[in-house]
């Protein structure tokens, strides 16, 4: 009789396990295709508000999943462009061999290396206390602190 109400079997004897929670929006699962997609559409100059629109996702989570393709996406687009201008110029296409000849020549490529090596280190941003310390040496006059006592 204690079998019965363990709780650990269900009506069929079968071991019973508690059902999972599935309150709520499923979580967004990134994918290759949406990402090349938004990547495509900041290369062409939307801004987020309009991708989120089109894509079908709400702002937060176009910015929390696709980041880096809308910091990068007009850069990616660009070097995914100009691989397959390539591979075409190569093949003999002129059309393409012209397009690479003025890529490579408007120095773009130059550029986009420069601004990735010219990136500094930042400063880190003043603590709480070194803050106050800085700000309280900045003060003069009247209200001025009083130098501290020096030991002779």
């Amino acid at each position: 009789m204690s079998d019965e109400n363990s709780g650990d079997v269900d009506l069929f004897g079968d071991p019973w396990k508690a059902p999972k929670d599935r309150r709520g929006r499923r979580s967004h699962k990134w994918t290759k295709q949406t990402a090349e997609n938004i990547a495509v559409l900041r290369a062409s100059g939307l801004t987020v508000e309009l991708i989120a629109a089109r894509v079908g996702l709400s702002e937060p989570t176009l910015r929390k999943y696709y980041f880096w393709e809308l910091d990068e996406g007009a850069d990616l687009a660009q070097a995914v462009l100009n691989e397959v201008m390539w591979k075409k110029a190569l093949a003999g296409n002129v059309g393409a061999a012209r397009y690479i000849r003025e890529e490579f020549g408007s120095g773009r490529s130059k550029d986009i290396a420069n601004r990735v090596r010219r990136r500094e280190a930042k400063e880190p941003p003043l603590g709480k206390k070194e803050a106050r310390l800085q700000r309280a040496s900045e003060i003069h006059g009247k209200y001025a602190p009083p130098a501290p006592p020096r030991l002779q």
